[in-house]
C-alpha cells in the first residue's frame, strides 16, 4: 500500500508541475543612469508563440506588463501597467532590451506620446537609438539614459518543483533498499 500511495503523490506531483511549466515565461527589467538620477523596474511576461526568437507585444505575444519609475529631479514617481504598453520587443536570451542585436524594432514604450501622465520609451524601436528616456507629459520634463535595458527571465517554479519531486523519489527509494 506504500508504494500505491508513493506513486500516486509522485504522480500527481509530476502532473502538476508539467502544467506549471507551460505558464508564460517571466522577465524582469531594470534600467539605470537618467539624467535626474531615476531608475526603472520592472516585469513583463510571454511566450514566443510563432517562435521566432523575440517576444512581441504586436504578435500577442505578451501577457503581463508592469513597470516603475523612482522619481528623480526631474520626474516625479510614477507606474504603468498592461493597459498603458503600447509595444514591446524582446530578442529572447539576448539580457538586454533595446540593443538591436536581433533587429531594429527591438524595445520597450508605454503610454508612449501619452496625452497625459508619463511617456516611456526605450530601445531603437521606439526612440531610435540606444537608452531611453521618461518624459513628464504635462511639463514636458525629460530625463534620459545612455543605458540599455537589462533583462532577466525569472526561474520557473516548476524545474524547482520537479527537482525536488525527483529528490523525494530516491529519498524513498534508499529508505525502502536498506
Amino acid at each position: 500500500m506504500k508504494h500505491v500511495l508513493s506513486a500516486i503523490t509522485l504522480g500527481a506531483g509530476l502532473c502538476l508541475a508539467s502544467v506549471a511549466s507551460h505558464a508564460a515565461p517571466i522577465f524582469t527589467f531594470s534600467q539605470t543612469g537618467f539624467s535626474g538620477g531615476g531608475s526603472l523596474t520592472g516585469s513583463f511576461s510571454g511566450s514566443d508563440l510563432d517562435n521566432d526568437g523575440q517576444l512581441s507585444s504586436f504578435q500577442g505575444e505578451i501577457i503581463g506588463y508592469s513597470m516603475s519609475f523612482s522619481g528623480d529631479t526631474l520626474i516625479s514617481d510614477f507606474s504603468h501597467t498592461f493597459s498603458d504598453l503600447a509595444g514591446l520587443v524582446y530578442d529572447l536570451g539576448s539580457g538586454f532590451l533595446g540593443d538591436g542585436s536581433g533587429g531594429d524594432t527591438e524595445g520597450v514604450a508605454s503610454n508612449w506620446l501619452g496625452v497625459t501622465g508619463f511617456d516611456y520609451a526605450s530601445g531603437l524601436g521606439p526612440v531610435l537609438g540606444f537608452g531611453g528616456r521618461v518624459i513628464d507629459t504635462a511639463t514636458g520634463a525629460t530625463s534620459a539614459t545612455q543605458n540599455l535595458v537589462v533583462v532577466a527571465q525569472v526561474p520557473e517554479p516548476a524545474s524547482l518543483a520537479l527537482l525536488s519531486l525527483g529528490l523525494a523519489g530516491l529519498a524513498v527509494i534508499r529508505r525502502k533498499s536498506a
